[in-house]
């Protein structure tokens, strides 16, 4: 299994909220940031994104889809020179999942989504994307991936039954078709793990240390794998992932020890041998030196932290847009 699949196989989305937004010109949205991964697709019209990381306009056109990870301030708007609003005061106008908004001119619709994530499960994938991804409308995409932008965009025009259940479901899958579309861009430069899936060799050695990760894998059976002689595979992995390739071996072996310890009641002795530790003493150390806490106390305090909250706080608005 390919290291996104293995990911994605067990990640867990909760509670997908969704807003439609109809900004009539002149417009303009600002968020001062919170800890959420926000999708925003673009259904008809045009816009301008500026974040705080990245200052620089990025025009935005129907079809075009952006991603936000993280508490990274930004502003939507149709004009440099129009009004712009608080997130919370546009918030304020909702009536169901449809938010009308600005000065009465020219429409853009936007739909707008947000994401409760698993913290240990949305871990591998924010250490190797950016705090924003734009996937521009003209760039190459899936006939699969259009279909869900297409299915996205036809049911939040008109809502019917479930509609609340199917779009939580499209949003899974454009959150999966979107993170594909960024590993394949080869003119956009990747790190970490990701980088080294679209190396034809590494990926190979990579996929194997998924497929197997009890295996008692060393450096010369991975280059091996990878069709590459040792010193240029162990080379070319550090340079590329960040570390060297038994260390990414540990650190996925502590990630999958941590999801099945928060899976399962089994014993830590046998969590620990399935994933390649012959000695308990030696997986509980290892553990420790990742997660901070050893692996009985991680299951004694073990409590779901989202990384995405899909609601506020009581007392608080969502923020739209």
């Amino acid at each position: 299994m390919d290291p996104l699949s293995d990911i994605f196989s067990s990640m867990r989305i909760r509670k997908a909220k969704f807003t439609t937004l109809d900004a009539t010109a002149p417009w303009g949205v600002v968020s001062n940031g919170d800890p959420s991964i926000k999708f925003v697709l673009v259904v008809r019209g045009s816009g301008i994104l500026t974040t705080r990381d990245n200052p620089d306009p990025v025009a935005l056109r129907a079809g075009d889809v952006f991603i936000m990870f993280g508490d990274e301030s930004y502003r939507v708007y149709d004009h440099e020179r129009s009004r712009i609003e608080d997130c919370l005061d546009v918030e304020a106008l909702r009536l169901g999942n449809r938010i009308q908004f600005g000065g009465g001119g020219t429409t853009t619709t936007f739909i707008s989504g947000f994401f409760e994530i698993d913290r240990l499960d949305a871990r591998p994938l924010l250490q190797v994307l950016p705090k924003l991804l734009h996937l521009k409308s003209e760039q190459n995409r899936s006939r699969a991936f259009q279909a869900v932008l297409e299915l996205l965009a036809a049911e939040a025009d008109a809502p019917g039954l479930g509609s609340d259940a199917v779009v939580r479901r499209l949003f899974e899958l454009l959150f999966v078709h979107a993170v594909r579309a960024y590993s394949e861009q080869r003119a956009t430069a990747k790190t970490g793990w990701l980088a080294a899936v679209a190396d034809k060799n590494l990926s190979l050695a990579i996929e194997a240390m998924h497929a197997e990760p009890q295996m008692s894998w060393t450096v010369d059976r991975l280059a091996r794998k990878a069709g590459m002689s040792r010193s240029a595979f162990a080379a070319r992995f550090r340079a590329m992932v960040g570390q060297a390739p038994l260390g990414y071996l540990t650190e996925w072996r502590i990630y999958q020890a941590a999801r099945q310890i928060e899976a399962n009641g089994e014993k830590i002795s046998v969590i620990a041998r399935r994933i390649g530790y012959q000695s308990e003493a030696a997986f509980t150390k290892t553990f420790r030196k990742f997660m901070g806490c050893v692996p009985s106390e991680y299951r004694r305090n073990l409590v779901i932290a989202p990384v995405a909250p899909a609601s506020a706080p009581t007392g608080e608005k969502q923020e739209a847009a």
